[in-house]
């Protein structure tokens, strides 16, 4: 499984905490993904986490949200990982990132045959 999107909510998280993520993030950087089932507005939310602060940047947007907290409560290596950082975008648009699970090798041979 492998996702890229830009981070759900930003835009509603208090601007001088997204504001220091901005200057601090790189690319690369790997992001906490937090499963939030008491949520009101979805109950499989994901809440995504700069672990340097643990600051609350966003969630992993709805269309998505089921299948990443499926693989956290099964406990997969899943990864959230840094894509692109752009703080002259739109807030909503500012942090772009990459969950996955990585695939096992015999996946990989089979895919190749």
């Amino acid at each position: 499984m492998k996702r890229t999107f830009y981070i759900a909510g930003v835009q509603f998280r208090p601007e001088n905490e997204i504001a220091q993520v901005i200057k601090q993030i790189h690319i690369g950087d790997v992001l906490v993904l937090t499963p939030e089932p008491t949520n009101s507005f979805d109950p499989n939310a994901v809440k995504i986490e700069y672990n340097v602060d643990n600051i609350f940047l966003g969630y992993v947007p709805k269309k998505y949200s089921s299948e990443v907290a499926g693989m956290l409560e099964i406990e997969a290596p899943i990864t959230c990982t840094v894509d692109e950082v752009n703080p002259l975008a739109k807030t909503y648009e500012m942090i772009k990132v990459t969950v996955q699970v990585p695939i096992d090798n015999f996946e990989n041979e089979g895919d190749r045959k």
